[in-house]
């Protein structure tokens, strides 16, 4: 009797354990503390995007400084300023507290955790050992890649415009597994999604797949499919409308172009000259490497798609996963004119694999900069975990299956190579910023290209910031732009200051100021800022000349 007692106990015990594991609140929690204990050991952001644009464009909301200042973000001054402005309201109120600044900053990344451990469960459960555990290490896998990690806690991270879009996507994929979606979830869905699309335009890309994977059910029997897939776009078209038309507006009021600086080509902003304005560095060079190019990243150190070395074989898993899907699926429809059935393993496996090839393709093809695929390298392990079943068959294999997914990992976790962005140098703020003591009427000009935007902030609200030599205008530049330029800083009868970065930039400053006929005054004090704790920026008096 006593042993009977206690083997019912034990199948309680092991029932109630299984219970807890099953629940995605277990996993939130657990995923909540390990971001959260990874961000508080890092440092508080010091990235190129922190100090160019996502504090100023806050700032800028607040303050109304559009009629003040000229391009002092450079050409990311008219950006979409939504996050930017949580970002202005994060740090000003927590400034004396940067630890805590980080931890509210993993709170997106435990999110996305809990978003991709239920995608994940859809496919692991079906044959895997362990399926919670085999699907909390893919979403962990996912968020620990090269576009991901290394943005942990800043506002440089990719992942806090894209979570509305993988929560959109987990939203589909669950309810298309209980077989639920219809036109009215589908204009909810892409309402969702296309919040991550208004915050940022980067994650159009993934947008557009989701539509094109939606559209195409209608090969697998689902007769609703274009309609779901048109109320996807509008409900997206209406929050996109809601969200960003004050800011599209705006920006058409203020340069002649919604999406200043972009697709000038279209809008014929007189301000700039005509042309895309989309940065090409990191476009595939010939027609081989395109068709090829999560491989050249993924085994050697690369800058083909990023400012700083990477090698990272997420994209390329993604990839080889969703083509070994589709190809799957092809194949079978070819030879048994049989579509798998709506909410089975392989229509979810398709419906993942077309979304993601698509928004690679559209990515590489608009920008191939790595930090855009945040979403996409997230996706990575639930596509292996989706694959593995097609090449090797569920039944009877879950130890082959669970020991390949693991080997999958390790080589990954060994082989990915991370570029470590700029982080601000440890103290009391996180954000410090001394300047020398600049007069109410003072105009201050960057001089370079170097990101100094960030100090606004901290100038007389009434000091105008003019950026004069960037990635945006530059003396003797066509388009109206530079001429307004000139004629404020000539027009202008008080102080003047020039913020310079001789040793990376050297000589701009020099061309800058005799374009505009001013020379160095006799004082000059170096800027001394926790976010500039390795370079040797001078901010001097400027007299005409």
């Amino acid at each position: 009797m006593i042993g009977a007692l206690t083997r019912r106990d034990g199948r309680a015990a092991r029932a109630s354990v299984a219970e807890v594991m099953d629940c995605p609140y277990f996993w939130w929690i657990c995923f909540t503390i390990g971001f959260a204990l990874a961000a508080a050991a890092l440092p508080t952001d010091g990235s190129y995007d922190l100090k160019n644009y996502h504090l100023y464009n806050g700032f800028a909301v607040f303050h109304d400084r559009r009629a003040l200042d000229i391009a002092p973000a450079q050409l990311q001054t008219g950006y979409f300023y939504g996050l930017d402005a949580v970002y202005d309201l994060l740090f000003t109120s927590l400034n004396r507290h940067p630890t805590l600044i980080n931890l509210l900053l993993s709170i997106p990344y435990s999110v996305a955790a809990t978003m991709l451990f239920l995608i994940a469960r859809l496919f692991a459960r079906h044959a895997f050992v362990g399926p919670n555990l085999v699907s909390a290490a893919a979403a962990v896998f996912g968020l620990t890649g090269a576009a991901t990690f290394p943005t942990l806690a800043t506002t440089q991270s990719e992942l806090v415009p894209g979570l509305a879009i993988l929560i959109a996507l987990a939203r589909w994929l669950v309810l298309e597994n209980e077989r639920r979606n219809t036109i009215s979830s589908a204009l909810v869905t892409g309402g969702l999604a296309s919040v991550s699309v208004g915050l940022k335009l980067t994650e159009a890309p993934l947008f557009v797949g989701m539509a094109v994977a939606i559209a195409l059910r209608f090969a697998t029997g689902k007769r609703s499919a274009l309609l779901e897939a048109f109320a996807f776009g509008l409900g997206g078209l209406i929050v996109f409308a809601a969200l960003d038309g004050a800011w599209l507006w705006g920006n058409v009021k203020a340069y002649g172009n919604p999406i200043f600086p972009y697709m000038n080509n279209l809008f014929h902003s007189d301000l700039i000259a005509p042309g895309s304005w989309t940065d090409g560095r990191f476009m595939p060079k010939t027609a081989l490497m395109a068709a090829f190019y999560p491989a050249y990243w993924a085994f050697h150190r690369s800058t083909d798609v990023s400012e700083l070395p990477m090698r990272d074989p997420r994209i390329l898993l993604g990839c080889a996963s969703a083509l070994v899907v589709v190809l799957a699926f092809t194949g079978r429809w070819l030879r048994q004119r049989t579509p798998p059935s709506i909410g089975s393993f392989d229509s979810l496996a398709l419906f993942l694999g077309i979304a993601f090839l698509v928004s690679c393709t559209l990515w590489e093809k608009v920008w191939s900069i790595y930090r855009y695929l945040a979403i996409q390298e997230s996706l990575s392990g639930v596509l292996v975990l989706a694959a593995l079943p097609i090449v090797f068959g569920a039944r009877g294999k879950p130890l082959l299956l669970s020991g390949l997914f693991a080997l999958a990992v390790i080589w990954t976790a060994r082989t990915t190579y991370y570029p470590w962005w700029d982080r601000a140098q440890r103290g009391r703020e996180a954000i410090s910023v001394q300047l020398p003591p600049l007069e109410r009427d003072a105009m201050v000009l960057f001089l370079d290209s170097q990101p100094y935007a960030y100090l606004v902030p901290s100038m007389p609200i009434s000091a105008r910031a003019i950026g004069v030599n960037n990635n945006l205008v530059h003396p003797g530049a066509s388009g109206r732009l530079w001429s307004m330029i000139e004629g404020v800083v000539r027009d202008h009868r008080g102080p003047l200051w020039g913020v310079e970065d001789p040793a990376d930039d050297p000589g701009v400053a020099d061309v800058s100021l005799s374009s505009l006929r001013l020379a160095r005054d006799s004082e000059c004090f170096p800027l001394i800022a926790n976010l500039e704790a390795a370079r040797q920026i001078k901010i001097c008096k400027l007299r005409r000349e």
